[in-house]
């Protein structure tokens, strides 16, 4: 939220329990908890800590159309979906040609829908999404980056 008082909001976090407020967040993202197991809520409240989390690395399995990337499309303009599989390290970290940065560095929350397919063309794709995974920079030209968070799907 680009106005957001968070004195105003931990003050007003005082006036709920934990499960009205657990139903709070439930409802702003579309979900209707009345109708959900504790589980449920609990995973489905999972889904959104690589919205406010620096460098959390997420990977949920599950069948096609269950679900999984609606909040990365839908709910956050501060997150973007990568369909298909197909990317390259420029258009994913940084093009060294235009020295423009890549989505990472455009956006707080990258996801990938269907991963499994995911394809870098160059060789070097795979060795740089997993030393940004666990440090949370990547290299690439003459300098390191330093970002936010990538969450797979």
């Amino acid at each position: 939220m680009p106005y957001l008082d968070l004195e105003e909001l931990l003050n007003a976090r005082k006036n709920f329990t934990k499960k009205e407020w657990v139903d709070l967040i439930l409802r702003s993202i579309g979900m209707e908890p009345n109708k959900l197991t504790k589980r449920e809520k609990s995973l489905l409240l999972l889904r959104i800590i690589p919205l406010v989390e620096n460098n959390y690395n997420l990977c949920e399995l599950g069948p096609r159309s269950t679900g999984k990337s609606h909040i990365y499309k839908e709910i956050s303009p501060n997150s973007i979906l990568v369909s298909g599989g197909k990317t390259t390290v420029a258009n994913l970290f940084y093009n060294m040609a235009t020295h423009t940065m890549g989505l990472v560095g455009m956006w707080d929350c990258v996801a990938f829908d269907e991963v499994s397919g995911i394809k870098f063309k160059d060789n070097d794709g795979s060795a740089i999404m997993k030393d940004y995974m666990a440090s949370g920079s990547f290299s690439r030209g003459k300098e390191e980056k330093m970002l936010m968070l990538l969450w797979y799907l």
